[in-house]
This record gives structure tokens, sequence and C-alpha cells, in this order.
């Protein structure tokens, strides 16, 4: 699901936008799936932390760009 989600979502001007629960929901319509509330809190997590990561690792190569 997270793949899912994370591959359709274009990119933000200053990295990834985190999924929101309307897409999510979209996911579930469009494909059938039933999600319980905790397995969104966990994708939620997980997005959140690719995010995090993702802009550390951009950080990163803008430092070393600048040096």
């Amino acid at each position: 699901m997270l793949r899912e989600l994370r591959q359709a979502q274009p990119p933000g001007f200053s990295g990834p936008v985190p999924i929101s629960n309307r897409e999510i929901a979209a996911w579930c319509q469009l494909t059938g799936n039933i999600v319980r509330r905790e397995e969104v809190s966990l994708v939620r997590a997980m997005d959140a932390r690719f995010c995090t990561e993702i802009e550390a690792e951009t950080e990163a190569i803008r430092a070393r760009e600048v040096n």
C-alpha cells in the first residue's frame, strides 16, 4: 500500500509530501481493500519517516555540493 501510494504521488517543491488520509481513502476505494485504523496509523508513521529520511539525504547532498 505505501509503495503504491508513494509511486502515485508527485514530488513536492521541497521534497516528498506526506500521504494524506484522503489519498489513503481513495486508494481503498479504487482497490477495494479494507484498511483498519491501526494500519492507517502505521502507514502514516512509515511515510513520515520516509519523508524525514529523504529530507535529511537532500540536505546532505546540498552540503556536499557546496563544499
